[in-house]
């Protein structure tokens, strides 16, 4: 897993630290399949003789490397897919049963570029000494006093060749201070006065001990409440001089079902906590809602094409409809936050999300960062459609056509037609032919697939079409067999089924092939897309893309925009019988040159195998003779 920096400013905790340096210099990187035990070539182990003493940070200097494109692969490495590897015991915070793990530290993170010719290396560097503080008290030197470091590619390109070159490149890790004695076991709240040493947040507390020992060896008074305050980003609401009636969350405009209110925000205050998107937020200004409909309810509410800047909007849980808000708890009460609507004009919102009957909600009108103007909210809520519900497929036939290779992994690699990655509407599809399915006939009884949707419940399709060409373009040369309405859920990466009630026979003996489309609406608030794996996780056939939005009005194969991504489907049901076309071994549908190998391979004495289409116990020259007299696709 990626190391990421923390929250909190400062550096060494109390005590002393320690640094330890490796180097590694004219190496080959390589992928490494960590979740299978594999280690890498270029591992170094560092003897620190601190076992179990906490890791600060992590850092890098002097990077230069190339990264290539190898012969005979279909795309070039990326400089993002490079990453220090170092193996540090993290008490099995990543549930994988045991207390070390494999961390990873990109000193290229978002370059993903490498080299534009085939055969070749492009170099990247990246000299300057750059220092990733870690989480403190989180990570620690193993029981044996080592720590492994190495270097590594994240991409598995399929093929085992190099990723890159290492010409140098400098790691190294801190060793930072123990835990100070009075944060072990310590109760009480970091923001609250409490006459016992410590506080129950050992980060905080150890941050707040360092710059005041008092804290840790006497009491938690106001004093170390107040440096908990500003060194931990601890929340304490306020909301001064308030520019309008509604500046404060808490003097909100109550707003009933269907109401509109304009609004501005040029010289509002911006209290409460940081919102989750738009950049942190802006200046904002509050709504109040109570709803009093029995049932479940959708509430939208909306500023799209009726703002003057690029607004946010928040939703927030303020309590059963009654209650007196504490805005001190607004941390922690964020529900949903939207920052651009789909298909709403000017970076204006729309925020739609599930309100519960005989509650009341606190919305909170923002900008992206600075921005601030005027504008109308509009809000509702109705009771909403029935969702379709996830289908399962309880007794699929015995047989599945799938190009996934076994073992495959599958990946949130979905790219699609997006605006400030919230998704417009897409479209992916895969074909199968007969020699695919391994039969010109088949009865499909449904469909396994990945998919992932960051946002809201959207309603989609899977669609069944036959191609005359075997290709899904042009769209206008399908016809539709079968469509399939789809519940897409909130979710990362999974499989998904589509049911074909009583099931669909599929008859290819005219040559067609089948084409299986994904097809996903615009979101409103989140990437809704496939999810599969890279070339090197099938065995044939790309992957097409369509997408009206962004001009792409045909489906085309992924590799023709530059990406390397192919989704993961499976097609179960049950093959046909295949005997009713002769001299087709294969029951691919066609009688063609794989079936002459078969002939070939059962040459000689074969009594009633089915290469002998003569009959008279032999395969032989009659034999090729009846084969071509029956060459080309089977009769339908």
């Amino acid at each position: 897993m990626a190391l990421g920096a923390v929250g909190f400013a400062g550096s060494a905790f109390a005590g002393d630290t320690v640094r330890f340096d490796v180097n590694f210099s004219d190496i080959e990187l390589f992928y490494v399949d960590f979740a299978a035990g594999e280690t890498p070539a270029n591992e170094q182990v560092v003897v620190t003789g601190d076992p179990g003493r906490y890791v600060e940070s992590v850092g890098f200097s002097n990077v230069d490397v190339d990264v290539c494109w190898n012969t005979g692969s279909s795309f070039t490495g990326w400089a993002s897919e490079i990453v220090f590897d170092i193996n540090l015991d993290d008490g099995d915070a990543d549930g994988d049963g045991t207390d070390t793990a494999w961390y990873f530290v990109a000193p290229f993170a978002g370059d993903d570029t490498g080299s534009d010719v085939e055969g070749a290396c492009a170099n990247r560097q990246a000299l300057e000494e750059t220092d990733v503080p870690l989480t403190p008290f989180t990570l620690k030197v193993a029981a044996t006093g080592d720590v492994p470091t190495g270097m590594s590619s994240t991409w598995n390109e399929g093929l085992g060749l190099r990723h890159s070159e290492v010409n140098t490149a400098d790691f190294y890790f801190v060793l930072g201070g123990d835990i100070p004695a009075g944060c072990i076991g310590a109760t009480g709240g970091c923001g609250e006065e409490h006459p016992t040493p410590g506080c129950d947040d050992v980060t905080c507390c150890s941050l707040t001990c360092e710059l005041e020992p008092f804290c840790c060896d006497i009491e938690w008074d106001s004093g170390c409440v107040a440096i908990a305050i500003d060194a931990c980003g601890i929340y304490e609401y306020s909301c001064d001089a308030p520019a309008y009636a509604n500046d404060c969350a808490t003097s909100p405009t109550m707003l009933s079902n269907g109401e509109s209110d304009s609004y501005d925000t040029t010289l509002a205050n911006y209290d409460g906590p940081e919102i989750t998107c738009a950049g942190g937020g802006a200046a904002n200004v509050w709504y109040m809602i109570q709803i009093t409909e029995l049932g479940a309810q959708e509430l939208t509410a909306s500023t799209c094409d009726a703002a003057t800047y690029d607004t946010a909007l928040t939703l927030w849980d303020a309590g059963e409809i009654g209650d007196v808000f504490d805005p001190a708890n607004l941390e922690g009460a964020e529900i949903a936050c939207n920052d651009d609507g789909g298909g709403c004009v000017d970076y204006t919102s729309r925020l739609i999300a599930p309100v519960t009957s005989g509650r009341q909600y606190l919305i909170s009108v923002s900008g992206y960062q600075a921005a601030v103007g005027t504008g109308t909210l509009t809000v509702s809520w109705v009771t909403p459609d029935p969702q379709i519900p996830a289908q399962t497929c309880d007794v699929p036939g015995p047989d599945t056509a799938s190009a996934t290779n076994p073992g495959a992994v599958l990946q949130d690699n979905g790219v699609a037609c997006a605006a400030n990655n919230i998704t417009t509407e897409n479209s992916w599809a895969r074909v199968y032919s007969a020699a695919d399915l391994g039969s010109n006939q088949f009865t499909l009884d449904c469909v396994d697939f990945g998919i992932v949707n960051s946002g809201s419940y959207l309603e989609g399709a899977v669609n069944v079409w036959s191609s005359p060409t075997g290709n899904p373009a042009p769209l206008a040369d399908l016809t539709l067999l079968a469509s399939v309405p789809l519940g897409i859920y909130t979710g990362g990466a999974d499989f998904s089924t589509a049911v074909l009630d009583g099931g669909l026979d599929i008859d290819l003996s005219d040559g067609s092939s089948i084409v299986i489309e994904l097809a996903i609406p615009a979101s409103d608030d989140g990437f809704a897309a496939i999810a599969g794996g890279t070339s090197a996780d099938v065995a044939y056939g790309p992957t097409y893309l369509r997408s009206d939005s962004c001009g792409i009005t045909e489906f085309g194969p992924y590799a023709d925009i530059g990406f390397d991504i192919e989704w993961f489907v499976n097609l179960n049901g049950t093959l046909g019988d295949g005997d009713d076309c002769e001299g087709d071994f294969n029951d691919d549908g066609i009688v063609n040159g794989a079936d002459f190998g078969s002939i070939l391979a059962a040459w000689g004495e074969c009594g009633g195998c089915p290469e002998d289409l003569s009959g008279d116990g032999f395969v032989s020259g009659a034999d090729v003779g009846l084969l071509l007299s029956l060459w080309g696709n089977c009769p339908g």
